[in-house]
């Protein structure tokens, strides 16, 4: 296939232009979806192959562009999502690797050992660079048959009718008026539609900044796999990437902010130089500037208002530590297509579908939330992490039941389970220390 047809057959205009002359009627609509990044593209995706119409509004003009700020970690959790869009042979076509994690904290390491799937096989997330995954997923989804992607728009205003959101009015490359039975909010932790709508967000602190860049040439202590260092009020990640990139990234409290102000890329080579088993810099080369993030609040919003829902990190944008975005962001939009899909093919009210969606949303990400903020506030591990984390530096028992809740294959409850604490303390008063433990460094 030579290029000129690949891109008429994603829907990309020879000027590799999104090609939006297809659009119908702007009243044809079943679903308007605002934001092009990983959670609108995918919903808009999965709505369309469920016979839908869809439209796709995306600020940017551009179909290269890409979220910067990201560990670019798929969680395990996400990968049944990543088939269904057809993306997870996309992302090993393009160099994505397939991801586990090793985790180190004053207990020693927990080995690179894959949860297990509800099949019993070993479960795996995908490593890839944000400037590789977003304008591929575009890609994809704009040549989705059903879709209209219209791209360099903003939304000026909602339209409604008899109380209710029925579209939106666009303004920039395309202006005018779309009419849909529901709209989608995927624009961020700053989401406009949320704003628009009236919907605030609920917000907590997050006590720790970070830095993060990207290499190439790095030398890996720990095999190709992701690690993760947890010490005290420290967190320090390496991920692999696709086209030999590698990301490091660090983060501390916020009380060490003034170290990195004059050269944050010095101060974020010298922490992870002091991390046990670190990566070897030396020959490393720095792939553009640092990022420095100074402060980033936990953000969440309701699922749903009206008939407005929410996925991405317009539903939950909360603290990179624990690298859940990405992974949640696709899980989301799956939830949605999956609750939604079957009314509106239908011809039946969004509502009861969307409340289900949202109780969804509660049941299986409002336990990850609560801890996740918990962990924000906080300096170090408390008695039930010492317990279990020490218990994965022994036993890869252990080991693999921590992995599959890192990876989101398993809520808490599950993780924290009467059985789960009992063989934690039971390997913790049997085995010895592990030879890779540091009994002196914070916890």
């Amino acid at each position: 296939m030579d290029n000129a047809e690949e891109k008429k057959n994603i829907g990309v205009a020879q000027d590799g232009k999104p090609d939006t002359q297809r659009q119908p009627s702007p009243s044809a609509f079943d679903v308007i979806v605002v934001g092009a990044g990983l959670a609108g593209c995918a919903a808009a995706r999965l709505f369309a192959l469920e016979g839908l119409r869809v439209a796709l509004v995306e600020h940017h003009r551009d179909m290269l562009a890409y979220k910067q700020l990201c560990t670019h970690f798929i969680q395990a959790s996400a990968t049944p999502t990543l088939r269904r869009l057809g993306l997870d042979n996309l992302i090993e076509r393009a160099g994505g690797l397939r991801n586990g994690v090793d985790i180190w904290t004053r207990y020693g390491w927990t080995g690179d050992l894959p949860p297990l799937d509800s099949a019993g096989k070993p479960a795996f997330g995908y490593n890839i660079q944000r400037r590789t995954l977003d304008p591929m997923l575009r890609k994809l989804a704009a040549g989705t048959p059903g879709m209209t992607f219209l791209s360099g728009c903003s939304v000026r205003k909602l339209i409604k009718h008899d109380g209710a959101i029925c579209g939106l009015e666009l303004e920039g490359a395309h202006p005018g008026s779309l009419t849909a039975t529901v709209v989608v909010g995927a624009d961020g932790r700053n989401s406009e539609i949320a704003k628009l709508a009236g919907v605030k967000a609920s917000s907590s602190e997050n006590s720790r900044f970070a830095a993060n860049r990207a290499y190439r040439n790095v030398g890996l202590r720990r095999g190709a796999c992701s690690q993760m260092w947890l010490r005290g009020g420290e967190a320090g990640f390496v991920f692999p990437n696709d086209d030999g990139v590698t990301v490091i990234a660090y983060m501390v409290t916020k009380d060490k902010l003034d170290e990195f102000r004059s050269d944050p890329g010095q101060a974020l080579e010298r922490s992870i130089a002091s991390l046990p088993d670190c990566p070897d810099l030396a020959a490393a080369e720095p792939l553009g500037p640092p990022l420095l993030v100074k402060d980033y609040a936990n953000v969440w919003r309701k699922p749903v208002a009206g008939n407005i829902a929410f996925i991405g990190d317009a539903l939950l944008s909360v603290d990179p530590l624990w690298g859940v975005g990405c992974g949640f962001a696709f899980q989301a939009a799956g939830w949605l297509v999956d609750a939604l899909a079957p009314a509106l093919r239908a011809g039946q009210a969004p509502a009861p579908a969307l409340q289900r969606y949202a109780k969804q949303v509660s049941r299986q990400l409002g336990g990850h939330r609560f801890l996740i903020l918990d962990y924000a506030r906080r300096r170090g591990f408390n008695a039930v992490e010492r317990l279990m984390f020490s218990a994965a530096a022994k036993d890869s028992e252990c080991a693999r039941h921590l992995h599959a809740f890192g990876a989101r294959l398993i809520g808490p409850a599950r993780f924290l389970s009467p059985a789960a604490l009992l063989r934690a303390a039971w390997i913790n008063l049997r085995r010895p220390t592990a030879l890779t433990a540091q009994p002196d460094a914070p916890v």
